[in-house]
């Protein structure tokens, strides 16, 4: 039996291929229909990336909306944290990565929960002290998408495959964490037709995808991508 895990998010850049002041406005109008759907279905879960400065960045547009953020946040379906923001380790140093994480834990407990999920989804590489730094802050997993695979040759030439997505990474220091790849992105059920048939046969591509991969029965299907707003119908 297979355990499908999705995972409705947004992948947010703040800024990328366009100036901050016009991914924000674009984050604005990602929030404003995500409280949407949040209202219109309480059994809807979204994941904000695991950052925390999106919500600095909202409440600066929609001040008004701090106590519906609250409530949503402390009843666990919109989760933030621990990250202040997504940044990558070869760019910053080992002492901002933990002040990273001070900073957004504290204000993701602010507002009432603070997911313990080392999500590092785009990191260009992780660093060997990752697992120590997250079980200093209570957290005792991380899932990545980057970094991962495997030279095989092949008559064509040498191709890279990718690691079991789930094992045991330990740091130098004997510090361990469970590992979770993202083999196939995070955005391996990036939208789920209203056409039930058509669902189904993504499900079975995604499921045939991990074949001969996957250690477990849980399959993680991520509904989500870069600046992608919330699937509004997907329950």
């Amino acid at each position: 039996m297979k355990i499908y895990a999705v995972i409705s998010h947004t992948h947010w850049d703040r800024e990328w291929y366009a100036p901050l002041e016009i991914f924000r406005l674009r984050l604005v109008d990602l929030i404003d229909r995500l409280l949407e759907t949040l209202k219109k279905y309480p059994d809807y879960i979204f994941h904000l990336d695991a950052q925390t400065v999106v919500l600095d960045d909202y409440l600066e547009f929609r001040p008004d909306r701090e106590s519906l953020l609250r409530q949503y946040i402390s009843e666990g379906r919109l989760i933030v944290g621990p990250w202040y923001v997504q940044n990558d380790f070869y760019l910053t140093s080992g002492e901002a990565t933990v002040r990273n994480l001070l900073i957004g834990t504290a204000i993701a407990e602010s507002y009432g929960h603070c997911a313990k999920v080392g999500y590092t989804p785009d990191q260009f590489g992780l660093i060997s002290q990752l697992p120590q730094v997250f079980r200093g802050f209570g957290i005792d997993n991380c899932v990545f998408g980057r970094g991962y695979v495997f030279p095989e040759q092949t008559p064509e030439g040498v191709t890279y495959r990718p690691g079991k997505p789930e094992f045991t990474w330990r740091a130098a220091a004997g510090t361990e964490v469970t590992a979770i790849l993202m083999p196939f992105w995070y955005n391996n059920a990036q939208r789920f037709s209203e056409d039930i048939d058509k669902a189904y046969r993504m499900l079975g591509d995604i499921e045939r995808s991990f074949e001969g991969l996957a250690c477990t029965p849980y399959l993680l299907l991520m509904n989500g991508v870069d600046h992608l707003e919330a699937q509004e119908n997907l329950l």
